[in-house]
């Protein structure tokens, strides 16, 4: 609980960002345009990230369309099976996105354990329809615990040699990989050989709360920005 504790001051010191106006409900036809999936971090409150729902609200007001974001339902605990089920949940909800609005443009949006659901989501495409893939136009992955360093996706101050504490395996996400960036920095010991053994401690190393205060997010937002715009 200490470290917890810790983990939750250390990032609620940092400094606020503005969250950019951002449409929270899908308009009358109940299809936005563009949505914007958040998948937090652990210990992220469920009403919203402190990383990602800022940059949700920014990518939604300048992609210029109706647009809305939506933070996944996941626990985002330390319990084993958090992210089980946050995979479980992103699933059903990005296959009942697609079957309801075929032209919807989705973007997802995953820091810590949010990057890990949505890179398990992903690699096992076991439950993913071909229609939900399809319709992911952007990935943007903060200090994932699956980091590869290897791969072409890859991007920030990592050290190649390095990988995360569960990374997958090379080539299991290239189906994704040109609407994939996967952010991570040196000294982040979740994305960068941490100690398996080590768990949430792994977390509270300074690389891993350097999202908040580096140009990452506004490297993915044009990212993002570019990939709405094919």
């Amino acid at each position: 609980m200490l470290h917890s504790t810790a983990a939750a001051a250390a990032v609620l010191a940092l400094p606020a960002v503005p969250t950019a106006a951002a449409d929270p409900i899908p308009h009358s036809d109940n299809c936005a345009q563009v949505r914007v999936v958040t998948v937090r971090g652990t210990l992220e409150p469920q009403s919203g990230s402190l990383l990602l729902t800022p940059l949700g609200g920014r990518i939604a007001q300048e992609s210029g369309r109706r647009a809305t974001v939506t933070e996944l339902e996941y626990p985002a605990s330390m319990a084993t099976d958090g992210a089980v089920r946050g995979v479980e949940n992103l699933t059903a909800l990005l296959n009942e996105a697609a079957a309801a609005c075929p032209d919807q443009q989705l973007v997802l949006l995953g820091y810590s354990q949010g990057a890990r659901v949505i890179g398990n989501t992903l690699a096992a495409r076991t439950a993913l329809t071909d229609r939900a893939a399809a319709r992911i136009s952007a990935i943007a992955l903060f200090g994932s615990p699956l980091f590869n360093g290897t791969e072409p996706y890859d991007r920030g101050s990592f050290d190649p040699g390095l990988s995360g504490t569960g990374a997958l395996r090379t080539g299991a996400l290239t189906e994704f990989g040109d609407r994939l960036r996967d952010y991570c920095n040196a000294g982040d010991r979740v994305c960068q050989g941490g100690d398996p053994a080590a768990g949430f401690g792994n977390a509270l190393s300074y690389g891993h709360f350097a999202y908040f205060v580096n140009d990452n997010r506004d490297r993915a937002a044009v990212f993002v920005g570019e990939q709405l715009g094919r």
